[in-house]
């Protein structure tokens, strides 16, 4: 901060908190990837329902769902076709993995269903089952390789492999969560969620 003309590209300071890999070409999320905030206790629960209040007008009303500890992925469908699957990176450009992504057998290509925008961003957390987990730690203990640490790593992993047949071998799975587009077919995320279910996606 104190000598900013000292700053280059490829220093660790302008990497930190990206999970970029120098062999997927990068682009710009057309809407940030933000980080979910955190809460541990039933009052910062009623504070934030309070902050809500004072925003709004007429009466809130939440949709909750279960986190699912996967990789985030962001992917573009224009047309109803697949167009782009960026991965989170620092949250403003992640990188394209669309050819591992089509490998994954419960995302869709093209779309069902009669009614979606023209183009619109749909996110969700790519996931590795356990006993896929399991079978792959297994195969590489076999193999004298060291076993990965957690699912969530595991499918991160597999997600930045440069062979998409290693990826489609590993059967990853998404659960999508939030839709984003300048034309949502409704007013509010619960509708929205529905209507991505309707459309071939998996949602919780």
């Amino acid at each position: 901060k104190k000598y900013p003309d000292s700053i280059t590209n490829d220093s660790p300071t302008q990497k930190v908190g990206a999970d970029y890999s120098p062999e997927f070409r990068q682009y710009e999320h057309k809407y940030p990837m933000l980080s979910l905030g955190n809460t541990y206790n039933e009052e910062e629960l009623r504070e934030f329902d309070s902050r809500v209040r004072k925003q709004i007008e007429g009466h809130p009303e939440y949709v909750c769902e279960l986190k699912y500890d996967g990789a985030s992925i962001s992917i573009t469908y224009r047309n109803g076709i697949m167009y782009r699957a960026l991965t989170r990176g620092d949250g403003t450009k992640g990188d394209d993995v669309t050819l591992n992504v089509k490998t994954i057998k419960t995302i869709p290509h093209k779309l069902s269903g009669r009614t979606f925008p023209g183009e619109f961003i749909i996110r969700g957390e790519i996931l590795m089952p356990h006993s896929v987990f399991d079978q792959l730690n297994s195969d590489r203990v076999s193999a004298g390789l060291p076993p990965f640490a957690n699912p969530r790593n595991a499918a991160s992993g597999t997600l930045k492999l440069l062979d998409p047949r290693i990826v489609a071998s590993r059967n990853l799975d998404c659960m999508f969560y939030f839709l984003l587009s300048e034309e949502l077919p409704y007013r509010t995320h619960l509708e929205n969620l529905k209507s991505a279910a309707e459309m071939g996606f998996r949602v919780p």
